[in-house]
């Protein structure tokens, strides 16, 4: 098998981290990307890898949308989309589960959470503060 960066396409690095949260990583100046990114801003260059993300951030901007199914607790629960700054750099668009504070003077940290749906935007869980 390719190693990471030598030729692994975004299916070999699916089947390796079938429950990462996958960003792009450019292949000329290595700048770290959205899920969704065509080409790299800073260099301009096309080439992008599939390499896997921590899955760990803070929102930058939400908005509740809908109650979505929750399946671990059996009911349904408050989910937002928003704007999460992954902790590897780049921000992407996103579902967000879970109860957002309305006011607080510390960042909201989630974290990526694999799901069956196959939607556009990735699933994060608002992570409850220790």
């Amino acid at each position: 098998m390719a190693t990471e960066g030598r030729g692994m396409t975004a299916q070999d690095t699916e089947r390796v981290h079938p429950s990462s949260l996958m960003i792009n990583r450019c292949v000329r100046c290595a700048a770290l990307l959205a899920p969704l990114t065509a080409s790299c801003p800073s260099c301009q260059g096309a080439e992008l890898r599939s390499v896997p993300s921590s899955g760990a951030g803070s929102i930058v901007s939400w908005k509740v949308a809908d109650d979505r199914p929750d399946e671990a607790r059996g009911d349904s629960a408050p989910s937002a989309v928003g704007i999460v700054e992954l902790d590897d750099g780049p921000r992407i668009y996103t579902w967000i589960d879970g109860e957002v504070p309305d006011a607080t003077d510390r960042d909201v940290r989630v974290e990526f959470r694999p799901t069956a749906e196959d939607g556009r935007f990735p699933v994060f869980a608002v992570r409850q503060a220790s």
